[in-house]
């Protein structure tokens, strides 16, 4: 059992609009406590695109973060087998230091005991070392685990999660002193569904926030599908096309506002016929009309884009919108997806990871629900062919106000050569710079000696783990080690760290958007709760200023389109806004 929960939060009273600085919050980018320089915002010189300005170094082993992915592959290669696992931060106890759940693999025919290996948490101890807790916070579990979403469905201050996997998904309550309690859903268990991606979102703006869950597909037990592929009279098995898997419908949850939720799929519409084979899920209000939608990636099945109108039911308005297929009208194998402004246009762009020989997908934003696909364009297209992508994060990670892009990449396929097929199993990850919002370039090879190595990468998730003021990366990987990248970039601007605390929206203020005068241009962000593939970013926003050293205003509009503002935030310090404290 933990001991005594650290700095268990309280709610602000009085003071409504908190801004913290020294010890507990970071300082720019520091030594000694003392802020490095900034650089400027420009755009860098032809003479220096050969190197990029980030840096990151695998700081899992140092930390003491030992995880290890355990999904081993069977002579029939079942397909869930393949797919991995994600990786989530969410604040335990309210310190202020993100801690990480890592999302566990099992055998096929492993009996559930504790002798095989469980999921996992890590206690952040004031981002120096990880702990695990896991038998402590009443979190052992050994069966496959897929996706993980962190959000306070209760409103009690402390984060909640929502863990799917193989058979069955679960909902733990935090209890508020370091352990977490399984609470009942309906249909949370179901034999031979695998379900994917979760992410929450208050789809009808009353404070108690929803919950999203994909399905991939059903998958036995006792019929569970199995392929084989034969070449100069020899046939081998190999992980199953998506075509010869059954499809199930996704799950939407009502959450009751008294601890019950209530599956709504069919009311609200996102129970489509058989459904399609659903990976990814991002909850956020797409088209600023003041209510979340939905975005899935679908694997080789057209994408959806479940568009809320505000009574209770949802329209997919993926293929007039332009995001179910890519600009050639094709069908791609989507796997995880990241949402934020790219471009600086003030609105919210997706960007889909898809299979070895398609493009990575960049869907530009250009308002009422109208996307164009600018992959090539953005300098996408190459880089991504060669490479089956699944976890994707959008992270300003040099704090210069443009979001970067991380991709985790690697097959599923472990038998390429055998069945004559081009690419490798274990891939290089990759991770691109913004220019200003007119190209991504890809400096991975700069970057580090992790995009140096290849890697069979699956969920990827953000937080600035060591309060240093800068975004770091979490990966989880196949029948692999944990990577904890932390960024060490040189050169670096400073930055806002930003909580919202709903107080007659959803507490965590999940699914609100946020507008930042920076003078000569305005960022816009999302508070998110999923996204990536099966993974989910810390819920304190890092927001980069360049080369300023305060914000203007900042403009947050809640869930159900409540506007309000604050005016002059200073950098490198944490600022809680709290709802009903702005000036609307």
């Amino acid at each position: 059992m933990l001991s005594c929960v650290r700095g268990i939060w309280i709610a602000v009273a009085i003071v409504l609009v908190v801004g913290c600085s020294g010890a507990d919050s970071p300082n720019g980018k520091r030594q000694n406590g003392v802020a490095q320089t900034r650089t400027s915002t420009a755009s860098p010189r032809p003479d220096e695109l050969s190197v990029g300005p980030f840096r990151f170094v695998d700081a899992a082993k140092s930390t003491g973060l030992r995880f290890r992915h355990y999904s081993p592959l069977t002579e029939q290669r079942h397909v869930h087998l393949v797919m991995g696992s994600g990786i989530g931060w969410f604040d335990l106890d309210h310190d202020g230091w993100p801690d990480l759940y890592c999302c566990q693999g099992a055998s096929f025919d492993g009996d559930s005991n504790e002798e095989l290996p469980s999921n996992a948490l890590f206690y952040n101890r004031e981002g120096e070392t990880f702990s695990e807790v896991t038998r402590q916070a009443g979190l052992l579990d050994t069966r496959y685990s897929m996706g993980i979403a962190s959000a306070d469905y209760d409103n009690d201050g402390f984060a909640d999660l929502c863990v799917t996997g193989y058979h069955a998904n679960t909902l733990l309550h935090n209890n508020g002193d370091g352990t977490l309690t399984p609470v009942e859903i309906p249909q949370q268990s179901s034999p031979g569904r695998l379900s994917a991606s979760c992410a929450w979102g208050d789809v009808d703006a009353n404070g108690n926030i929803d919950l999203y869950i994909t399905n991939y597909s059903k998958l036995g037990p006792e019929d569970y599908p199995i392929c084989e592929h034969t070449a100069a009279d020899e046939t081998i098995h190999i992980a199953c096309h998506p075509n010869e898997l059954d499809r199930m419908p996704d799950l939407l949850y009502r959450n009751a506002g008294d601890g019950q939720f209530v599956e709504i799929s069919k009311a609200a519409g996102v129970a489509e016929g058989k459904g399609r084979q659903g990976l990814g899920v991002i909850a956020a209000d797409l088209d600023q009309d003041g209510d979340i939608d939905f975005y899935v990636a679908n694997d080789t099945t057209p994408n959806y884009l479940w568009e809320n109108r505000g009574n209770g039911k949802f329209t997919d308005r993926g293929a007039d919108s332009g995001t179910s297929t890519n600009r050639h009208g094709a069908r791609e194998a989507s796997m995880g997806l990241a949402v934020g402004d790219v471009d600086g246009n003030g609105q919210l762009d997706l960007f889909i990871t898809n299979f070895y020989d398609e493009t990575n997908t960049l869907y530009r934003n250009e308002v009422n629900l109208l996307f164009s696909d600018v992959t090539d364009e953005m300098g996408l297209g190459a880089s991504s062919r060669p490479r089956l992508a699944f976890g994707v994060s959008f992270a300003d990670f040099d704090n210069d106000g443009w979001l970067d892009v991380l991709a985790a990449n690697g097959h599923i396929h472990d038998r390429l050569q055998e069945i004559g097929r081009n690419g490798s199993f274990a891939q290089l990850a990759q991770v691109f710079y913004n220019e200003r919002g007119s190209r991504l370039r890809d400096v991975s090879a700069s970057s580090g000696h992790y995009f140096r190595e290849p890697h069979v990468g699956r969920g990827t998730a953000i937080a600035d783990y060591d309060r240093d003021g800068d975004s770091d990366v979490a990966i989880n990987q196949l029948n692999s080690k944990t990577a904890l990248l932390q960024n060490d970039a040189k050169e670096i601007g400073g930055q806002l760290r930003v909580e919202l605390v709903g107080i007659t929206s959803n507490r965590d203020g999940v699914g609100a958007t946020l507008q930042i005068d920076l003078g000569d241009r305005v960022l816009i962000r999302t508070v998110q709760a999923g996204g990536s593939y099966l993974s989910c970013d810390e819920r304190t926003m890092l927001i980069g200023l360049g080369s300023l050293d305060q914000v203007r205003e900042v403009t947050v509009t809640w869930p159900g389109e409540r506007r309000e503002s604050w005016n002059d935030l200073g950098e490198n310090r944490l600022w809680r806004l709290v709802e009903g404290s702005g000036r609307e």
